[in-house]
């Protein structure tokens, strides 16, 4: 296998592994305002903020199939634990990305969660995200209590243990 074939199919291979993030699985993300997305219709930074409940981030990229083939169950996610205080954000990475291209993501019918673009990459690195996709789950101080590629049984049930001790305030 020539020099040039061998890195092909080790970026294939890579393209369809699992991710594997690079910072520590207790770490701790900047706290809002200063950990920010644009919102790729209006064009507005939108702040990423655990104080508000629990948050599942989620990095994908429109050109990422298993990013797409996970868009069902962070669906039903949402639907399960959303009246709960759930709250979804999907962030699109930069590469071979533009605000047009999620515009056109969107225009092909609605996606759950909230839609983001991380433009200069400061919040896949806040992260630690090195590859897509990328799950992510945070808990009200900004810790980052669960970490996954795809979207496993175990990561929904690390949802659902958060939604369960920090989601909506009950009356």
């Amino acid at each position: 296998m020539s020099r040039r074939a061998g890195l092909v199919a080790a970026l294939l291979l890579l393209l369809r592994a699992p991710v594997a993030l690079a910072a520590d699985p207790k770490a701790s993300i900047p706290l809002a305002p200063s950990l920010t997305a644009i919102d790729p219709v209006t064009g507005d930074a939108v702040a990423l903020d655990p104080s508000q409940g629990p948050m599942h981030v989620v990095f994908i990229a429109t050109w990422c199939r298993p990013c797409m083939e996970q868009m069902p169950k962070l669906v039903d996610l949402e639907d399960r634990w959303k009246p709960e205080g759930y709250r979804l954000f999907l962030v699109a990475v930069a590469t071979r990305q533009t605000p047009d291209r999620l515009r056109e993501l969107l225009a092909q019918g609605p996606l759950p969660g909230r839609l983001l673009f991380d433009a200069n990459g400061a919040v896949a690195s806040a992260f630690g995200a090195a590859t897509i996709p990328a799950q992510a789950l945070v808990d009200r101080s900004g810790r980052i209590v669960a970490r996954a590629g795809a979207l496993d049984a175990e990561f929904k049930q690390a949802v659902e243990r958060l939604v369960r001790q920090e989601g909506r305030a009950k009356p």
